[in-house]
């Protein structure tokens, strides 16, 4: 008679155990490259609100050297809104004065990339100043800007995952700012 040797007890299959520890590991990792994506998304949109706000105060930068002579008699400081009409000034025959407000519209309210368009609560000042000495205040002047002047540019960006935000609110939004100060 031939012996017979126990067979040992092999697992052939995954038990519902493993099954759902494997589930929940991968359920873990996928959940944070979800966040992580989304993380992601949110910098890339902030980054691009930052260059399209530098971009657009070096365009009315741009714009207030070539009308320099309307630029240094403040015909920039001037608050427009997006509901007030541009001037015409597509024929060429436009004032300094006209050609100002026609740039300023163009950033504030235009139909490509402007400020209202691309940023959230965009806000655009510009105000002449006198140069100031090492370690002291801007001063603002009324209407001469032969001294230099300063562009403000003022958006909301959302920063919905902070539970308190940089400025300090818990809104899920922060203010940042860009101020150029140039000489003509």
């Amino acid at each position: 008679m031939p012996l017979r040797l126990p067979l040992s007890h092999k697992q052939t299959g995954l038990s519902l155990l493993e099954v759902l520890i494997a589930t929940v590991v991968l359920s873990t990792g996928l959940l944070g490259l979800a966040g992580l994506q989304i993380a992601g998304m949110k910098t890339t949109h902030n980054s691009y609100q930052m260059q399209q706000a530098t971009w657009l105060v070096h365009d009315l930068l741009e714009h207030m050297r070539a009308n320099r002579s309307a630029a240094l008699a403040g015909q920039y400081n001037v608050a427009t809104s997006c509901s007030q009409p541009s001037p015409a000034c597509d024929t060429g025959s436009c004032t300094a004065a006209n050609l100002a407000r026609y740039d300023l519209f163009r950033i504030r309210c235009g139909t490509d990339v402007s400020i209202s368009n691309t940023l959230i609560n965009g806000v655009l000042t510009v105000a002449c100043f006198d140069p100031p000495a090492a370690g002291s205040p801007v001063v603002d002047l009324p209407a001469d800007c032969q001294k230099g002047l300063s562009v403000n540019l003022q958006w909301d960006e959302r920063n919905a995952t902070r539970q308190a935000d940089l400025d300090g609110g818990t809104d899920g939004v922060e203010t940042f700012n860009i101020n150029l100060n140039a000489i003509l």
